[in-house]
């Protein structure tokens, strides 16, 4: 365990755009809290790395380990409990299904190798049917508590990528920006705010929250970092903290924390994590006691691990912005926190 700091700074409904409300880059100078980070691989055969995606209220995280011996790579998706000890996960049998997201319940949401998203709650797998009559394929990526289910999908009818909602009997289609190529929703909170990232251009990506009961998306700032690539937003609390990472050009990415109330932006990355060159860190869940989760690139050993990081007392931080940690390898944006070297702009 390894203590460090964080330096602050329903029926298918159609599409519309929804008035967007951009924020002002606002950033104070709040306490720089203490983060007490531990370390684990994932069960079975973890040559390829262990990617963690999520975390429930109780300390609960899900992923998966990967056999990159195998081929192709197959995975390993597991619960990893507050105890440390791991729960195997089977997901229809399917040795390359992704385990996604995770609530309270515990209810898992996820991918398949075929190309369809899934549930599975109590040891029943349950398939979501498509957003769409031209989906071509989707994944579920995060789950409230109240049952609300957030992923993605392809849509061959546009050629285009869109996020999801579902819930209430049906699909709200997300778009932030009505030019959007991929739209990512990664997390949905238990007051129905959904976080993820955009795409306008197929590169550059940027964190935006919606509103479920007032359809009103939310576009975030970038935080103010020189040559930035892209920001993930890739899942959130109660609070409306966000949980995610942003990329430099040379494919480094490093953990961040954005507060949705003062539009301030926290980085932080694993300690263990490269300190210089190309550093991967991508923190992937947030829960309602600020414990965080994600995974990192080994500085001494080279492979992907998972982290939970617990915060303690906050300490007085006199700057807007202290030291910068680092992070993670870009990913797909339709399949983000797969290993690193699968990575790319996810």
């Amino acid at each position: 365990m390894h203590a460090f700091f964080a330096s602050g700074t329903r029926a298918l409904r159609s599409v519309s755009i929804p008035a967007v409300l951009a924020l002002a880059v606002s950033l104070p100078a709040p306490a720089a809290a203490i983060y007490n980070f531990t370390s684990f691989d994932g069960p079975g055969s973890n040559g390829g790395g262990t990617t963690v995606n999520g975390i429930d209220n109780n300390g609960a995280v899900v992923g998966f380990s990967s056999d990159n011996a195998a081929a192709p790579t197959l995975l390993t998706n597991f619960i990893r409990n507050p105890d440390g000890t791991f729960t195997a996960l089977n997901i229809g049998s399917d040795p390359l299904a992704m385990a996604n997201g995770i609530n309270d319940a515990p209810a898992i949401v996820g991918s398949h190798s075929n190309g369809t998203a899934y549930v599975l709650v109590g040891g029943s797998l349950l398939p979501l049917s498509n957003v769409t009559p031209t989906t071509t394929s989707e994944t579920a990526f995060g789950a409230s508590d109240t049952g609300l289910i957030v992923g993605q999908f392809v849509d061959s009818a546009t050629g285009t990528t869109p996020g999801f909602l579902l819930g209430g009997g049906g699909y709200t289609i997300l778009i932030p920006v009505i030019n959007a190529l991929v739209t990512n929703a990664q997390g949905v909170n238990n007051h129905g705010v959904v976080t993820g990232f955009y795409s306008a251009d197929g590169v550059h990506q940027h964190g935006f929250f919606y509103d479920s009961t007032t359809h009103a998306y939310t576009l975030a700032p970038d935080p103010v970092i020189a040559n930035l690539v892209l920001t993930q937003f890739l899942g959130m609390n109660d609070l409306g903290v966000a949980a995610g990472y942003y990329q430099l050009p040379d494919g480094s990415q490093h953990g961040l924390l954005y507060d949705s109330n003062t539009h301030a932006y926290t980085f932080l990355d694993d300690p263990n994590a490269a300190h210089s060159g190309v550093s991967i860190t991508q923190i992937t869940g947030i829960n309602n006691s600020g414990e965080l989760t994600g995974f990192y690139v080994d500085a001494a050993s080279g492979l992907q691990r998972g982290f939970v990081a617990n915060p303690s007392i906050p300490t007085p931080e006199p700057g807007t912005f202290g030291s910068l940690a680092l992070a993670l390898v870009a990913a797909l944006p339709f399949r983000r926190r797969f290993a690193a070297r699968h990575a790319t702009a996810r």
